[in-house]
């Protein structure tokens, strides 16, 4: 068979790409409920009947869209961590590296965190299994890092001894609060706010968890 014979493939991962940022955008902007795969596909450049070829229901688009976005995020994080605690020399700066990256996505993915939202006012619409896959692709992913982190902190003798996982959601709770507060009510907090309001949440994690000399 000829070049110019064979089937084409060229376009498809392109358009499923178009597919799957117009989604993220769409379901995060529009919700669950409201959103069409006409709208979808409109805002994607392609025809409703090219968005099923790739994907057979807004269900399965939807958690198509949902899991690799958790997964991007998550991979974001871990590299942000490998970067930043690389050169980090003091504990208060490493959790601040941490902290820093826990909040950080809410500006570097905003429409992962729009979708997010949606999820959080539209549970009834989702299985469970769906919302479980994203957890544990995403959120949950998160945690098991920040709970490793703090876990060697905990080895070295800078943190005292406890439930890690508690430990681990005290801290997500004080370094993120602030931000997450600024972003509901539609705020969006600039770089040197988040570096503050994330050295406070340290601080205060510190006073409570930073181990005592016998």
């Amino acid at each position: 068979m000829s070049e110019t014979s064979q089937p084409s493939t060229r376009g498809r991962p392109a358009k499923r790409d178009a597919i799957v940022e117009a989604a993220r955008a769409v379901f995060g902007r529009d919700g669950y409920a409201r959103t069409t795969t006409d709208t979808i596909a409109r805002e994607a450049g392609v025809s409703t009947r090219t968005l099923y070829k790739h994907f057979p229901s807004k269900e399965a688009l939807f958690s198509s869209v949902l899991a690799m976005s958790a997964v991007r995020v998550a991979d974001a994080f871990s590299a942000y961590l490998d970067d930043g605690l690389r050169d980090a020399t003091g504990p208060e700066e490493q959790l601040f590296v941490i902290g820093h990256a826990l909040v950080a996505h809410g500006l570097d993915f905003p429409d992962h965190f729009a979708l997010v939202q949606q999820i959080n006012a539209e549970r009834r619409h989702f299985p469970a299994e769906m919302l479980d896959g994203w957890l544990q692709a995403g959120p949950l992913r998160v945690r098991a890092e920040v709970v490793e982190r703090l876990g060697v902190l905990v080895e070295e003798g800078v943190l005292r001894s406890g439930d890690l996982e508690r430990m681990a959601l005290h801290f997500t709770a004080l370094t993120t609060f602030e931000s997450t507060t600024l972003f509901r009510e539609g705020r969006t907090p600039t770089r040197e706010e988040l570096a503050e309001m994330v050295a406070a949440g340290v601080r205060t994690f510190l006073y409570g968890y930073r181990a005592t000399e016998d």
